[in-house]
């Protein structure tokens, strides 16, 4: 990716009450839109309030995979997870996202054989990415919300099996800390490879303000990493504080390196 490195946010640590208004907070940060497929409403009112805004939607989040699960034993939640995935690409590609974010599985994988279950699953879900233009990607969830391939270096190992150019790796800081790694060491090996880089602190808080070491991670982000960079936090009861310490933050880190 050859674009010159911006920073984008999730959809749900945006401030505003509508989709609107969380676009025009975005637009006057010259800021990318991470958005959330919930199913809570149709792409046909997301393209009408997008094509009022000159902020880009790089990536949708699958979300219903935090309790829909690619890897069930049950035939009928795993045909809902793919449906689901291939209905996030089909809205990626109609509002010109290049990248779908999923996962593997959160917990436990239920189905008997899950390492073969997903290779299955996603070389479908690689070959219908090529066809629509995109790239899904796979975020590692780390030991505390896994128990299935939940390092960097597990989903890399799958997705090189895989072999499928638009199949890409995700990173999210948070995770990686929390799966006992060290986050710069790790960003820095896969740099190349990391499709989405998520940015988030200890305990799902805005980068800065838990344990994670920002300063050696954005020196190796803004010389090195040519991917999406994405605020992606729990918020707390002051969305607006916690969005411009975010950003305040991360800016300032990417305004000094360069």
């Amino acid at each position: 990716m050859s674009r010159t490195l911006s920073l984008g946010c999730v959809e749900f640590a945006v401030p505003g009450r509508t989709l609107e208004e969380k676009l025009e907070v975005l637009e006057s940060r010259a800021m990318w839109l991470e958005l959330v497929n919930d199913e809570a409403r149709s792409l046909e009112s997301i393209q009408a309030a997008v094509s009022s805004f000159s902020v880009p939607i790089f990536s949708v989040q699958a979300n219903k995979l935090h309790y829909l699960s690619l890897l069930s034993d049950d035939l009928g939640e795993r045909r809902a997870a793919r449906e689901h995935v291939e209905e996030t690409m089909s809205w990626a590609a109609a509002l010109g996202a290049e990248n779908v974010v999923t996962t593997l599985a959160f917990g436990d994988p239920a189905a008997r054989e899950p390492y073969s279950l997903a290779l299955e699953t996603f070389r479908g879900f690689g070959t219908q990415a090529e066809e629509l233009g995109i790239t899904v990607s796979i975020e590692p969830l780390g030991k505390n919300r896994t128990s299935f391939l939940p390092g960097m270096s597990e989903v890399h190992g799958l997705i090189s099996e895989l072999g499928m150019e638009h199949l890409r790796l995700m990173a999210d800081t948070m995770h990686i800390h929390d799966n006992g790694d060290d986050v710069v060491e790790v960003v820095a090996r896969y740099v190349d490879e990391i499709s989405e880089l998520q940015l988030r602190d200890t305990g799902s808080r805005p980068p800065g303000q838990g344990a994670i070491d920002f300063s050696s991670l954005m020196d190796v982000v803004v010389k090195k990493f040519k991917g999406l960079l994405c605020l992606e936090y729990k918020p707390g009861t002051n969305l607006r504080k916690d969005f411009d310490h975010a950003c305040k933050f991360v800016f300032g880190f990417i305004a000094a390196v360069r």
